[in-house]
């Protein structure tokens, strides 16, 4: 059994080794994690083990033997550079002229509890866009070629399924060399005929087993319908596989008709592509990349629960990447590599995966991107927030203006969502340990208490008035808005008496609108202002309020607005908190708002 591998600049990988003991592992991550990466790199190693034995027999030597594009049929590629790490082939050696080559290395170890490891690695060295090298070495450290391959190397098989791609509806027959081409592309779909084929014929020539049956037997269980045997001959240059639907009992004279297989919907297709690989490709270690898609929760666990049973009989390991809950709530900590963050690991407890799950219910490809590049995430409680925030820092030309430019924003989309943004950051840890985060929420959000739990890093801020619009309550700001248009001279006096009749109506005469006090304090300023641009000719709604930002000048900018941007500063890559200046003061009744 495969217990180690290690890839070395491997396609998104400089050297990492992967714990893959026991007989099933689920490797589990978002997107673009690198879980497709560790099935690519283990495949290609048994590409390259099985050129080399069919070209120089199960021998060691100095001398590389060659495979052109076309034959790498491990996984697809338009350029055999796109094997290397960052497509970088070379390194640059200061004492050297030219740039020395940089072989990919994949080592793959074998052992068990007691048994003593045996490792065979495989060399990738570049030659052009369409070529590449190989050779068996002793191991990425000692990049010397084996004089004999170790006995697992020459009993192993490795057999990769590609993440559904569709059926066709037609098929040829295939060689052998071509259903791995097309397998290698990414199309197991156009091979599933094949398959079939080959397992009908199996059955028929082989005494001992009947894949065939078991097959149907499956297919008939989980869908209710009969899977009839294929059909090719010289004279048809197609594969026929058809399936019959499991007549109604209720209505005995009515017999459903034969169907072709691509008539079947995806989770049909998706189990019998996995099926058809298992009985026809008989191997001792089995790549699933996302088997569990286009299949319901309930028949995700089933599947995986019959693959692993048929695999312990048959001591084939499995190495699943998934999205899938289903599988992973099924699944020991320990047979878990949780592909969240910069470095996979495999876990060790239950808490550990309870944090993997949640991560993968919660984040997507975006914020993980997002996490990794700006290493800085805004909670507000609407976008129109982040969009105020950003008119006022470029009114200020405040530094926060960098970060709100092209944030890294969470709308929380309901009051004071604490525990959302909670749970949300601490899943961003897992991913990017050293993010940082600032929470930003209206008064109107609740008691000013802190809540429990604030994951380390992540900083809590409160308005001191009801809300963000409230900081806009200008009747001065509202006539320049509204002057601030082509057309507006036509309307100017109309407009600017209906903006003075609002807040005389609602504000003592005189009023400070800069000075914090109840009348501005506990007003629902959005309505407010959404109600009376109304009566206007420029009228705006509550996520448009930003365009009266626009138009403010620096003193009216309150410091209630600077102190927020102080905060957002203060959680930018290379910055150093000022947290006695950043804390937001304390509200009439003593308890601090801040809870960092």
């Amino acid at each position: 059994m495969i217990s180690r591998v290690r890839v070395v600049r491997f396609k998104r990988f400089s050297d990492q080794t992967f714990d893959l003991s026991g007989n099933s592992v689920l490797l589990a991550g978002p997107n673009n994690s690198g879980k497709t990466t560790l099935l690519h790199a283990i495949a290609a190693w048994n590409l390259a083990l099985k050129r080399w034995f069919a070209e120089r027999g199960p021998s060691g030597g100095k001398r590389r033997i060659s495979v052109v594009l076309d034959e790498f049929t491990a996984l697809p590629l338009r350029e055999m550079n796109l094997l290397w790490l960052n497509r970088h082939t070379a390194r640059r050696v200061p004492e050297q002229k030219q740039p020395k080559p940089a072989p990919i290395y994949v080592e793959v170890i074998v052992g068990q509890g007691e048994r003593v490891e045996e490792s065979l690695t495989m060399e990738f060295m570049y030659a052009n866009e369409k070529l590449v090298y190989i050779r068996p070495v002793q191991s990425p450290d000692v990049p010397e070629p084996v004089a004999d391959f170790p006995d697992f190397a020459k009993s192993l098989n490795v057999v990769h399924v590609p993440a559904f791609s569709g059926i066709g509806t037609q098929e040829p027959r295939h060689s052998p060399g071509m259903q791995n081409k097309l397998v290698g592309e990414g199309k197991p779909g156009e091979v599933v005929r094949n398959l079939l084929l080959e397992i009908w014929e199996a059955s028929k020539s082989e005494a001992s087993r009947n894949p065939w049956k078991d097959l149907a037997n499956d297919i008939e269980r989980l869908f209710q319908c009969e899977l009839l045997p294929p059909d090719f001959s010289g004279a048809r240059p197609y594969i026929v596989c058809e399936y019959r639907p499991k007549a109604n009992p209720a209505d005995k004279a009515a017999r459903p008709p034969k169907l072709d297989i691509a008539n079947a919907g995806s989770g049909f297709h998706q189990v019998l592509l996995l099926l058809s690989f298992f009985h026809a490709r008989r191997s001792s270690v089995l790549l699933l990349d996302e088997p569990d898609a286009h299949l319901h929760f309930i028949l995700q666990r089933e599947i995986f629960d019959h693959l692993r049973m048929v695999a312990n009989r048959r001591n084939c390991k499995l190495i699943i990447a998934t999205h899938a809950e289903v599988l992973l709530a099924g699944e020991e900590p320990e047979q878990i590599i949780s592909f969240v963050g910069r470095t996979p690991r495999r876990l060790l407890r239950p808490e550990e995966k309870r944090r993997l799950q949640e991560s993968l219910r919660r984040l997507t490809a975006l914020d993980l991107l997002q996490a990794d590049h700006v290493r800085a995430v805004l909670y507000v409680e609407d976008e129109s927030d982040h969009k105020l925030l950003r008119e006022w820092a470029n009114v200020l030309g405040h530094p926060a203006a960098r970060f709100l430019q092209f944030p890294f924003v969470v709308p929380l989309h309901g009051k004071g969502n604490l525990d959302e943004a909670k749970k949300h950051f601490q899943c961003l840890k897992l991913a990017q340990p050293e993010i940082l985060g600032l929470c930003v929420v209206d008064r109107d959000s609740g008691p000013a208490v802190a809540p429990l739990g604030v994951p380390t890093g992540l900083a809590l801020r409160r308005w001191q008035r009801y809300e963000i619009e409230n900081y806009l309550l200008f009747p001065t700001l509202l006539k320049r808005y509204v002057q601030h248009h082509d057309d507006a001279a036509l309307f100017a006096v109309s407009d600017e008496e209906s903006i003075d009749d609002g807040f005389h109506e609602n504000f003592p005469t005189g009023i400070d609108f800069r000075k914090d006090i109840p009348a501005l304090r506990d007003l629902k300023a959005s309505d407010f202002l959404v109600n009376l641009l109304a009566k206007t000719r420029f009228p705006l709604p509550k996520r448009d309020l930003f365009m009266l930002a626009q138009v403010m000048d620096r003193d009216e900018v309150h410091p209630d607005v600077v102190m927020m941007l102080d905060a957002i500063s203060a959680i930018l890559p290379g910055s150093v908190p000022n947290v006695e200046a950043n804390v937001a003061p304390a509200d009439e009744d003593g308890v601090e708002e801040d809870a960092e």
